[in-house]
């Protein structure tokens, strides 16, 4: 699922803002929702605010009573007529979806109700960043019996049923009661073992909103009970995929060994071995940090665990004496990549926090990487993380004379991509502070303009030197100041 528009009307500092988050006129994507966004503004136009407001504006639509989900209470008006939240989301399978919020009511217009449902099953939306919220304390998974295995998969089937029927076929009121029924004895299985996935769909459903959270800040958190359960779903699917070949090439003289070996490597590309990816994609970036991560091991239980060689000299350094950035970097890319989102939203705010110019540079691509089809939303006070970004991809809040929230305009005239004056991959750095981020001046201009100053002043006081000895020497000096203003070139 991607969001293709939002549109807030009195809702805390937004008074009127209307964002049209799609591909402009003339791209190939024209009108599909934007890939990635980057969210920019001044300190207090609410760049956070507009993740949250995108990440409560995602529902549960196996939950068809929407007044009960109300999660925008701070209008400035009274009139819902006058104070709302509208947004358009797109899955996947081309299916729109537009929702509306005011603070007592909440409406959902789809395309293809059913459809929708089905659609959403792996579907999920995923925040990290600032504002985190936690599953809470996370008890030892516990193997379910077969038969209560049996009997949960029955009743999701039948869950199934009813939804595909519908309201049609039972009425409104039985469609409910089925429902409400149903989901009453899958949570009674549920909660007999508090299996983390199902401690995420109880959370999930309890909510009304469909998503996965991510606490990062908690080392013991599902993230290492989610990379168990991968790294016995690849043992196991590799074991079995290895004793099927080993009996056909005992029992069939057309299979030769060159077969076996062309199928197990087919069998391994089609199939992520979790703990050899995380290590690969990191180390292109920790070797920044003079750093790499060797490969995770199965029976590790949190960050702490993890083996961490310093490149200079070998020495294993402890997860709680790395560097903050570092630290960030593990704790934000591990369970993304284990969670592997498909089709979902990504919303982190501040991701350069900590980080050095170098590594900032490369976070957009290293979260754009982390699964398959997803729509990144980053807020950022960073010019290296924007530069990254197309002109259409770019929101920029700024404060209009009279203190009200809008968004700077890349384009004159009609939305196309031919009429975009600013791109921030085109420009240095400096003019990226001072176009885009708006800088008043591209340096600490009291001080250069001294340095500057002085300069103009060495160089006419060398012309009109005769002693060649004495010009040397004053040139000496002009180089020096040459390479402080960085004028050297």
């Amino acid at each position: 699922m991607k969001i293709c528009s939002l549109n807030i009307v009195n809702y805390k500092q937004f008074k009127d803002l209307k964002l049209d988050l799609t591909y402009p006129l003339g791209h190939k994507k024209e009108g599909k929702p934007l890939d990635k966004i980057c969210i920019i503004g001044q300190s207090g136009t609410g760049k956070t605010n507009l993740l949250n407001i995108i990440k409560k504006s995602v529902i549960d639509f196996s939950f068809f009573d929407t007044n009960k989900y109300l999660p925008f209470k701070e209008f400035s008006k009274k009139s819902n007529e006058d104070s709302y939240i509208t947004s358009k989301f797109m899955t996947q399978s081309d299916l729109s979806c537009d929702t509306l919020f005011t603070k007592t009511s909440s409406k959902i217009t789809v395309s293809n109700d059913i459809k929708l449902i089905e659609s959403l099953d792996n579907e999920k939306i995923y925040f990290v960043g600032a504002n985190k919220l936690s599953l809470g304390n996370n008890p030892k998974q516990k193997k379910m019996t077969n038969s209560d295995s049996a009997l949960l998969d029955g009743f999701k089937k039948y869950r199934i049923t009813i939804l595909r029927n519908g309201a049609d076929i039972y009425g409104v009121e039985g469609f409910e009661n089925k429902l409400n029924s149903i989901d009453g004895k899958i949570s009674t299985i549920n909660k007999k073992y508090n299996t983390v996935s199902e401690s995420i769909n109880m959370f999930k459903s309890d909510n009304f909103i469909h998503r996965n959270i991510i606490n990062i800040n908690d080392q013991d958190n599902n993230s290492w009970e989610l990379i168990k359960d991968r790294i016995e779903d690849y043992k196991n699917g590799y074991s079995q995929y290895i004793n099927k070949l080993t009996n056909k090439l005992l029992n069939d003289d057309d299979y030769g060994k060159n077969d076996y070996k062309n199928d197990v490597k087919s069998w391994e590309n089609e199939n992520e071995n979790i703990l050899d990816n995380i290590s690969v994609k990191l180390n292109s970036v920790l070797s920044k940090f003079n750093l790499i991560l060797t490969k995770i091991d199965a029976n590790q239980k949190s960050y702490n665990d993890l083996i961490i060689k310093d490149l200079s000299n070998d020495n294993i350094i402890k997860y709680d004496d790395l560097s903050t950035g570092t630290k960030n970097l593990l704790s934000t890319f591990i369970p993304l990549k284990i969670y592997k989102p498909k089709d979902s939203m990504i919303l982190i705010d501040e991701p350069e926090i900590s980080f050095y110019p170098d590594i900032q540079t490369q976070l957009t691509q290293l979260y754009t990487e982390v699964g398959i089809n997803n729509q990144l939303i980053i807020a950022t006070h960073s010019p290296l993380i924007a530069s990254s970004f197309e002109p259409w991809e770019i929101v920029e809040l700024k404060f209009d004379k009279n203190n009200q929230v809008y968004r700077d305009l890349y384009f004159k005239g009609d939305n196309h991509k031919d009429n975009y004056v600013l791109d921030p991959r085109l420009l240095t750095w400096t003019s990226i502070l001072t176009d885009i981020f708006d800088l008043k001046e591209d340096s600490n201009f009291t001080f250069r303009e001294k340095g500057l100053m002085a300069y103009s002043a060495l160089k006419a006081e060398i012309k009109a030197i005769s002693n060649k000895k004495e010009k040397e020497e004053k040139f000496k000096e002009l180089q020096k100041l040459s390479v402080k203003l960085g004028l050297n070139n």
